[in-house]
Order: C-alpha cells, then structure tokens, then sequence
C-alpha cells in the first residue's frame, strides 16, 4: 500500500500535456510497424498507459480499496535498478516520459501484481496475454531476455504454451 503512495505522487507531477505527449510518443514509434499489427496493438497500449494511470489515481484518491497489502517482490529492487539504468542512458526530455512508463508498470508489477501488458495484448502471429484459471499467460514472457528495459523479468505472467 505504501508503494501505491509512492508511484501516485510521482505520477501526480505529470500533467494531462505530458499523457498526450506520450500518446504521440506511442503513435510515432508505431509507425514502423506494419499496418495491421499496429491497428489492433494501439489500443492495447493506450490502456496500458492511461487505463493504469486512470487505476492509479482513481485507487489511491478512495483509500486504497482493492490492493493487497504485503510486502513488495525482491524483484522490486532490480526492477528499479533497471529503470534508473534506461533513464540516464535517455536524453533528458525521454527520461521524463520512460519514468511515467516505467511508473504505471511499476503499479501493476508490484502492486495489483499484473501483467505490465494488459489481458489482451496482441503479439505477432496471432497470439495474446491470456488468464486462465487465474494465471496470467504470455506467449513472449520468456523471449524477451534479451531486452535490457524488459519489463518481463518483473512480470508475473508466465509462459503461455505456444
């Protein structure tokens, strides 16, 4: 619960300006993707960013009903070693927008204990985050070790069968 506190007021300082800012940020590093991929992902990513940040605040503004209290992952500790990393390997005007990235993921990480990608999710070849049995399931949860910013060694989605 006191992570919730934290990542709220940090949050708090970014502005509706700086959300749309990084919806065009979004828009603009999809255009490489190939059309019909890009149409279904691009809602999946508005809800990762602004459905988080609208459960965030929306969360911590009445109480903090609904997240579990208990103590934080051990994986927390990489995970901000990971986000400090990234951030001062960006230009000043990028870390502004990777923090709130890295934040919002931070709230459904290690607070609501979430898939930082939302049920749903589209990858290529068809596949999708799933829950079943109320298990989250990825099918690239164990493909993107090579990703230095990953988000999915923090993630508590496992393995999809493929």
């Amino acid at each position: 619960m006191e992570l919730a506190e934290v990542l709220y007021q940090a949050v708090s300082q970014y502005s509706l300006l700086d959300l749309q800012e990084m919806r065009k940020r979004v828009e603009r590093d999809l255009k490489g993707v190939p059309a019909g991929y890009r149409q279904r992902l691009y809602p999946w990513i508005m809800e990762q960013i602004f459905a988080t940040h609208h459960r965030l605040i929306s969360t911590v503004r009445q109480g903090k009903r609904g997240i579990p209290d208990g103590p934080i992952s051990s994986e927390f500790q990489d995970f901000c070693n990971m986000v400090e990393k990234t951030c001062l390997a960006s230009n000043t005007e990028e870390q502004h927008f990777e923090l709130l990235y890295f934040l919002l993921a931070a709230f459904n990480l290690f607070v609501l204990d979430r898939p930082a990608h939302p049920v749903g999710t589209p990858f290529p070849g068809g596949l999708k985050v799933e829950v079943k049995n109320g298990e989250y399931l990825c099918p690239v949860r164990e493909r993107a070790n090579d990703v230095g910013n990953a988000l999915c060694p923090y993630c508590p989605a496992k393995q999809s069968d493929l």
